[in-house]
Formats: structure tokens, sequence, C-alpha cells
């Protein structure tokens, strides 16, 4: 065996530097996707851009959408072509869209622009996956995409405050943040494709002992693994387990796209926050996020170890599904804006905490094919999201006839939209019953 020299070596830490490079990649990825709606709450820019409700409403539908759409076509063609060279390719596109947002002049640019950002941002999370499960023990899996996720939600600490900060203290036009923030992003891409490779045994500086332990726990490589085998679209489509996997995150998104979209402007109107404070308030919230998705991949861990397979994989989305739901339901019984804040944070706390058990399912059933299943259930959760914009503008502005005052009223406010992604928290979390990351989703061989 040509790696019997691994007894005598220590191994490596290749797989730490491939693993920062992704999880930075993460955190540029939501700083990308979410500081627009810190830009859009307030009411002077939407002007200048002639901007209506509703077209906020379709700027960030288009997003989810085409995010949604193509995810399994962007974390096939990572499985399909390596990893190292289609996930360098989508950082640098989409940092390059980000950039092009600071020439937008109205609506149909802004729309272009967030669709095309979907798009290019569809593979990220696909094949970060994929790069997951080829640097990481079987062991360490849900720690590691924990860690991965997290930089996502420390992007979406950090946006909301640093951009806040260059707009109104520094006076910086959001131009200029946008073509900066896209800058930054095209650097962190250029990082990624220096540091990381398709597997650790084609990297140059991953010994013969690293590579053992990263393979260490695996089941032995199939000696057809070589072979192009189809995409598993029949295989997923046909699974009662992955249809459920696919409403959880239906329903989780529509629950979590409040804290990413409407939440900026909600502070500001319905809570009577100020600028500075409304920023604060939502890094808080996002930095809740963050340190959920760091537990939950020990959580996640710690819970298979104890249940197995089928429910330790699983209870934990379960479970903070419906606190989730419950939390915010505090927040409605609530006037004070700070109180609020804390029953937010407490929902992005929880609702991170059940992620990685989310990605560790995708990389046991995947096969060869971990980025396709990956964005197949991203799909559905990103149609969610993308749903999650209407679904928020009717439930805000649930109309009623006052008959005494012959005059329409709004029913619900901005309460409907709480009551709106509450009850995708509850459908996300029946939902996650029926998963079962023991049975595998793979498409046989071709001939």
């Amino acid at each position: 065996m040509q790696y019997e020299e691994s007894m005598n070596e220590r191994p490596t830490h290749v797989r730490y530097y491939v693993l920062a490079a992704t999880t930075a990649a993460s955190f540029i990825l939501y700083l990308h996707r979410a500081f627009i709606a810190e830009i859009l709450k307030y009411a002077e820019i939407r002007a200048e851009l002639n901007l209506t409700d509703a077209d906020v409403a379709a700027t960030y539908s288009a997003f989810f959408l085409s995010y949604a759409l193509c995810q399994v076509p962007m974390g096939s063609l990572a499985d399909s072509f390596g990893r190292r060279k289609t996930f360098t390719l989508y950082v640098v596109a989409w940092s390059v869209f980000t950039a092009l947002g600071g020439f937008v002049n109205g609506f149909a640019m802004m729309f272009a622009v967030r669709f095309a950002l979907g798009v290019a941002q569809a593979g990220a999370y696909p094949t970060a996956g994929g790069l997951v499960a080829r640097w990481v023990p079987v062991t360490q899996r849900g720690r590691a995409s924990a860690l991965v996720s997290a930089g996502g939600r420390f992007g979406g600490v950090v946006f909301a405050s640093l951009t806040t900060l260059l707009l109104k203290t520094w006076g910086v036009p959001w131009q200029q943040i946008m073509m900066l923030y896209g800058a930054v992003g095209v650097l962190i891409g250029l990082w990624f494709w220096i540091v990381a490779r398709n597997e650790p045994r084609e990297h140059p500086r991953c010994n013969a002992a690293e590579v053992e332990l990263i393979a260490e726990g695996r089941p032995p490589e199939d000696p057809h693994s070589r072979e192009i085998t189809r995409v598993p679209l029949k295989e997923m489509f046909a699974s009662p387990v992955m249809w459920c996997m696919c409403v959880t995150q239906f329903g989780t998104n529509i629950g979590w796209a409040f804290l990413i979209t409407t939440l900026p402007t909600y502070l500001r109107e319905a809570k009577q926050a100020d600028d500075v404070a409304g920023s604060q308030m939502t890094s808080l919230i996002w930095l809740l996020g963050f340190f959920g998705t760091l537990l939950g991949g020990s959580l996640v861990d710690a819970t298979t170890r104890k249940f197995g397979l089928r429910w330790g994989r699983i209870l934990p989305t379960i479970v903070t599904r419906f606190v989730s739901a419950a939390l915010y339901w505090i927040a409605l019984e609530t006037s004070d804006p700070w109180t609020a804040t804390f029953a937010f944070a407490a929902v992005s706390f929880f609702c991170d905490l059940g992620i990685p058990g989310i990605w560790a399912f995708a990389q046991d059933v995947g096969g060869k094919h971990v980025g396709a299943v990956l964005g197949f259930g991203n799909m559905f959760g990103n149609l969610g999201a993308a749903a999650a914009a209407y679904v928020y503008l009717w439930s805000d502005q649930w109309f009623y006839y006052d008959e005494s005052t012959r005059s329409i009223g709004s029913m619900l406010g901005h309460e409907g939209t709480i009551y709106a992604a509450m009850a995708g928290f509850i459908v996300s979390g029946v939902a996650a019953i029926g998963i079962n990351a023991a049975k595998p989703i793979e498409a046989k061989r071709t001939t």
C-alpha cells in the first residue's frame, strides 16, 4: 500500500486550511446576500431607485427564486467537474454581480443583478457540502458543516452594523459599498483557489497520514466509484424521505426569511428603532444564529452517537422548529423593541441549531452526489424563501372593510408577517419527523 509510510509520520493540517477558506467564502456569501435588506430599509434609497413595496418584495424574491432553481444544476456541476474549480468560479462570479449592483438605477437593473447573484450563489453550499464530505473525517462532519454554516451567519452579524457604519457614519455612498463588498469577495475566491484541491490525495502539501486520517471510518471505496453515474433525480423524486426534507426546508425558510429580508424594516417601522439601534439589534440576532450553528454541529454529532443515524441526525431539527415558532409568539406579545430583539435572536439561535443535521443528512445519503442531494433540498428551501417575500407582503396587507367608517384597514399589519413565519416553522417541524438519514439516495451505475 502506497501509504504505509504514514504510520511513522504525523498528519499534516491541510484540511483545516481548506475548511477555513470554505468558511471565509460562506462569510462573504451571506454578507453579499443580506446587506441589501439594510440598504433598502431607508425610504430615501428606495425613492432614489423608485422602488415600491411590491418592487422590494420582487427584488428579494428574485434572488431566492434563481438561487432555488439553480441548486441542483450548480451542485451537479461541482460533482462532475471538480469542486475546486467550480467553487472558485461561483465565489468570483457572485462577487462581480454584487459589485455591479453599484451601477443599478432602478427596479429592472436591481432585479437582474439580484437574480444573477442567486444563480452564482446557488452552487455554494452544495459544493461546500461536498468539500466537507471529502476533506473531513466522518465523525467530524457535523462540526465541520456547522463551522462553514456559521461563517455565513457571521456574515449576517457583520452586514447590518458594517453597512450602517459605512453608509450613515462615514457617509460612503451605497453604490461604493456594493463595489467594496464585491472586491473583497473576489479576493476570497482567489484565496480558495490557492488553498484547496478536490480531494486530499491531490494536494501536494497533504501527507499520507492526513489522507488516511480523513478516510478513517468510511466504507471501502467502490471499484466502480470513478465511473460516471447520472444525477439521482428519479430516486430523489421517488423518495418520501427526500420530500420530507424538502418540506422541512421550505417551511424553515418561510420562517427564517423574515430575519434576512423584512427584519430591518420591521424594527424601524413597527418597533420605532433608530438606524444605529436597529443595526445593532440585527447584528445581535445574527450573532445568536452564529453561536447556534456552531453548537448545532456538536449537538448533531452527540445525538447521532446516542440515538443512531435515524433519529440522531434529525431530532435537533424537529425540536428547534417548534421552539422557533414559540419564540416568534413571544416577540409578538411585547411592544419593547429590545425584548422583541432578544426573542428574534433566540429564533435565530434555535433555527440555526438544527441546520447542521440537514447538511449531515445530505452527506450521509448522497454518496457521490452530495452536491445534487443537498442542492435538491436547498432548492425547495429557497423556493420557500422566494415565496416568503410575497407571503409576508400579503400577510402585512391583509385587508378588511370597516362598515362603520366605510374604509379599508389592515387586519394584521406588521404582525401578519410574523404569524406567517410562525406557521412556516410549525410545518417544518412536522415534516422533519419523516426524515431518515439511514436510507441512501443513489443512482445506479451507467452501463
